[in-house]
């Protein structure tokens, strides 16, 4: 295996374009020295502030194992600079395109290249499948449309509309009761500033206007989908309405919701586990179905 970690917008990160990656290779094959492998990009969750770690290295080596050269992206967060919408799009797709662009050398198939996102993470590939064609973020890219486009998505108890996020958080009505050490702000500030900085400013117009759902249409590429029914920080009616938002689209897409397990489980296996072995049990799943669903679409 060859693990190399590069930045993503030139030789070096930046203030503007903080994002990096890591790829990690295959060895080539004495029997097949040239050939290509499906491509997977990983993009962990992490609430748009931080990547989680265990999001990252875990899933790379599952998918690695599987036979995909993989690449983590540590897209642009709160941590690291400026993460309104478009950024952190605009870094997935300019870590697709960077593939596609390197396919030769690192022994990638441009034909399937499949990103997979966690939680936050899985906002952003979100994003992409279904805005490849009609959002900025080919332009930001600077790539064509066809360059950015996933082949597929898998979406992993993800954040898919800030506006349920919104509502939900602010549900309890002790959440206009003021939080300490906070200059006196109240918990419904604290939501509102946290929406300002991930979508640039937290109108509905514009909660609106960045929600994946609301750009689904028959060009969105092939997306697998699982939540889980009791998961509080990503609730699931949001995967419900995106799947129903894939179907009236037309968008070939499998969707699983497991029946509790809560949030942020990753691969559910002992790389990942913590005190949880019994709710990790229940979604491990997830891999095994997705990948079956990625190669009825051709791409594993």
């Amino acid at each position: 295996m060859i693990i190399e970690e590069h930045a993503l917008w030139g030789e070096e990160p930046t203030e503007e374009h903080p994002a990096t990656y890591t790829a990690y290779l295959a060895d080539p094959l004495t029997a097949a020295p040239d050939a290509r492998r499906p491509a997977m990009v990983v993009c962990g969750g992490g609430g748009f502030d931080h990547v989680v770690s265990h999001e990252k290295e875990p899933v790379a080596l599952a998918y690695l194992n599987s036979g995909y050269q993989v690449f983590v992206l540590e897209y642009v967060t709160m941590s690291t600079g400026d993460v309104a919408y478009p950024a952190p799009e605009a870094d997935l797709a300019r870590m697709v395109a960077t593939v596609r662009a390197n396919a030769d050398a690192w022994r990638v198939d441009p034909g399937r290249v499949a990103v997979v996102g966690f939680s936050a993470g899985g906002f952003v590939c979100a994003a992409l499948a279904a805005g490849w064609k009609t959002g900025p973020f080919a332009a930001l890219a600077g790539a064509r449309p066809e360059q950015v486009r996933p082949d597929a998505a898998v979406l992993c108890y993800p954040l898919l509309d800030l506006r349920v996020v919104r509502d939900e958080q602010l549900r309890d009505p002790r959440i206009d009761l003021r939080v300490p050490k906070t200059g006196g702000k109240t918990g419904r500030d604290l939501v509102m500033d946290y929406l300002a900085r991930v979508a640039g400013e937290a109108t509905e117009e514009r909660l609106a206007e960045i929600a994946p759902v609301n750009h689904v249409d028959r060009y969105m590429a092939p997306t697998f989908v699982w939540g889980v029914a009791d998961d509080k920080t990503c609730p699931i009616v949001q995967v419900h309405e995106f799947a129903c938002a894939m179907a009236r689209a037309g968008v070939t897409h499998e969707v699983h919701v497991f029946d509790r397990g809560g949030h942020g489980l990753s691969m559910a296996n002992v790389n990942t586990r913590v005190d949880n072995a019994a709710e990790q049990a229940i979604v491990r799943p997830w891999f095994d179905l997705a990948a079956a669903f990625l190669e009825r679409c051709g791409v594993a």
